[in-house]
């Protein structure tokens, strides 16, 4: 068990994951050819709490779940081989651990997650649920709500903050990596409404600039407007519902540069009522073309990301907050052993 985030700093949150995840990544990349077929395993075992941290009283250890969707990317990948997830409790003595490891490898390689509480053996399934719960309705959004919105240039989490802005006309504050874009810049426009075309001058631009207008460089530049055109959509629908749009461009990667948007948050509005965390990289790679620089790109923007932002909000008064996570966080998916740890 890792003990209390809160009481982390950056460095020992960073080591915390990279003996649990980094490590695990560096191991199964070398054995990636001989953990393949029948009769070959991957087993890693957590210390949720025996039931993957999806019962009421949540993780004991939250970053097994890194483990936990490393080893279900894997899967995907390795289909061949039995890859297991299997989570106990803090308390459970490491031998009975062990016994229960030797039993799980040769029984039952359907199951991937695999948790053991209160004597029983689980596992986790899905059930589609209504938003409204038993515990009545959540916060009322209005002009005075103040929102933090990080991956603020994606096209969904623009299309979400659209939504939150028409039903708030809040205080939004908007993050992202990319720098804020410009009100006038026609090839935002023309995204959307001429994409070949915009496309066609990009490629004419490239050439006169004495450079080779590969695919790759063109699509690389199309998907920069892109995320621009996401982030100017966002500006413009907090204008049009009456709110109020606060650009911030910034690495999540970098501690003091979260700690100073934080602080003007902190100093524009004293508190954060709703914080989505939406950030996120995806490159997808089989494991064994996966290189030490992509899986902590992939994985730190997600997770460093969360922890300089929990670490710089510190005492400020938090409402509602929001992770958003993936379906290669619950499911796992071929060539995203980075991006499924990372969310889930």
């Amino acid at each position: 068990v890792e003990g209390p985030v809160e009481a982390m700093d950056l460095g020992t949150w960073r080591e915390a994951n990279r003996v649990r995840v980094k490590l695990l990544y560096a191991t199964m990349r070398r054995l990636y050819e001989q953990i393949s077929g029948p009769g070959t395993f991957l087993l890693t075992a957590t210390r949720l709490g025996g039931r993957h941290g999806y019962d009421e009283d949540g993780a004991d250890a939250p970053l097994g779940g890194a483990v936990t969707g490393f080893a279900k990317a894997f899967a995907r990948e390795r289909p061949d081989a039995v890859v297991k997830a299997i989570d106990v409790g803090p308390a459970d003595a490491p031998g009975d651990v062990a016994d229960l490891l030797v039993a799980e490898a040769l029984h039952d390689p359907g199951a991937v997650e695999v948790g053991r509480a209160d004597g029983l053996r689980w596992t986790v399934t899905l059930e589609e649920r209504p938003a409204a719960t038993e515990h009545g309705e959540g916060m009322v959004l209005g002009s005075d709500t103040v929102f933090v919105v990080t991956g603020a240039a994606g096209s969904i989490v623009s299309a979400i903050t659209q939504d939150l802005a028409g039903a708030s006309g809040g205080i939004f504050h908007l993050l992202d990596l990319v720098p804020k874009p410009e009100p006038d810049d026609p090839d935002i426009g023309r995204f959307t409404t001429d994409r070949e075309g915009l496309k066609a001058d990009l490629i004419e631009r490239l050439r006169s600039a004495g450079e080779r207008p590969t695919p790759v460089t063109v699509e690389r530049e199309l998907a920069r407007i892109e995320r621009l055109a996401a982030a100017r959509a966002a500006i413009d629908a907090v204008h049009a519902a009456g709110g109020q749009a606060f650009y911030h461009s910034v690495d999540l990667t970098d501690a003091h540069a979260v700690a100073r948007v934080i602080g003007d948050v902190a100093v524009g509005d004293g508190r954060i009522d709703v914080l989505l965390h939406a950030a996120g990289l995806e490159v997808s790679h089989a494991l064994p073309d996966k290189a030490p620089g992509e899986f902590d790109l992939v994985y730190g923007v997600k997770t460093d990301g969360w922890f300089n932002l929990m670490s710089a909000i510190g005492d400020l008064p938090l409402g509602a907050t929001v992770a958003f996570s993936s379906v290669a966080g619950r499911f796992g998916n071929v060539g995203q052993t980075d991006y499924s740890a990372a969310n889930d």
